[in-house]
């Protein structure tokens, strides 16, 4: 059973329920000091420190690692922008800053002067992602593999040489990442829907498989099931999905539904031990974790937060 979480609009990466159950080694009982802390001042700071450490994730990666629709503008043909001079149909290729791609909805172009023009559309057919994300099971969710790319082609009929390095703006709206969210709502064995707090990419077409819909995990203790989404009921935010077949198991509000990989997760508890040994909050010994720091004597808070970063290396964004 999950606890609905005090902190933040998006679900962390991992709950306090999840965090409590790993092997640790840390006695989250006195994360808070002093004999009269109540379960719930305990639950917030947990999830406080489950929050945090979803930000030390995303900072070790230089972005979201859960999905987010994205608007970029990049200036080229240039070091972000790259088109052929020497054959007018190569298409250009433009290198985006967040990755995977998931879907592209929209790209625009204009001349890199002021005052700019106006936008020209690039119409559906003259661009798509370079690299396409294979998923899992045919699912449009990226891979524990950090598989995908973040690049977008683009007709040569829009963005060339015509004007010259940086002449045109290009810009573009794009998802990416991996599908991640909380539910707001308590759900019931047998339930084909669940209300989360952010529907973002859970349910675009594959532009490889032509495949509709993330196929994630219900993070629930002995109660966990995978999940596979059919439809939502928005493009982002808060809102509804879509299931392709009913519960297994009946999952309380706060609970993590999420497509991201179990070493990222692991990377997430990681950050946590991290936190707590840095405040004192145990006095139990951390005993050597398969995963975790290696070497001789007790690990400390620097070398749990070294294994984290090291685990989330293939995940990390370059440019």
């Amino acid at each position: 059973m999950s606890t609905p979480l005090p902190v933040g609009p998006l679900s962390p990466y991992i709950s306090p329920t999840t965090l409590s159950q790993a092997p640790t080694g840390i006695s989250w009982d006195n994360i808070i000091p002093g004999r009269n802390a109540s379960e719930g001042q305990k639950i917030a700071e947990m999830a406080n420190i489950c929050s945090r450490s979803t930000a030390m994730v995303d900072d070790a990666c230089h972005q979201p690692l859960r999905a987010t629709t994205d608007s970029v503008i990049l200036y080229g043909p240039g070091v972000r922008v790259w088109a052929s001079q020497g054959c007018s149909t190569q298409p250009a290729i433009l290198i985006l800053k967040r990755w995977p791609v998931l879907q592209v909805n929209s790209v625009q172009v204009t001349q890199n002067t002021l005052p700019a023009p106006p936008w020209v559309p690039v119409p559906v057919g003259s661009y798509a992602i370079q690299n396409p994300v294979s998923g899992l099971y045919g699912s449009i969710a990226p891979t524990a593999a950090a598989e995908g790319g973040q690049g977008v082609l683009v007709s040569s009929q829009y963005v060339n040489w015509a004007y010259g390095r940086n002449g045109l703006a290009i810009e573009t709206q794009y998802l990416n990442g991996w599908p991640h969210c909380g539910l707001t709502e308590g759900a019931a064995s047998g339930a084909m829907s669940l209300a989360v707090d952010d529907c973002t990419a859970w349910a675009i077409t594959s532009p490889l498989t032509g495949y509709t819909g993330a196929t994630g995990t219900v993070y629930d203790a002995g109660q966990q099931e995978v999940v596979q989404v059919t439809e939502a009921s928005v493009t982002s935010g808060p809102g509804t999905l879509t299931l392709a077949a009913p519960l297994q198991s009946s999952h309380a509000a706060g609970t993590i539904v999420s497509t991201l990989a179990p070493n990222v997760g692991w990377a997430a508890i990681m950050f946590c031990i991290s936190q707590a040994l840095a405040r004192g909050a145990t006095s139990t010994t951390v005993h050597q974790i398969p995963g975790g720091p290696g070497g001789g004597g007790t690990p400390t808070s620097a070398d749990w937060a070294k294994c984290a970063k090291a685990a989330l290396g293939d995940y990390a964004r370059i440019i």
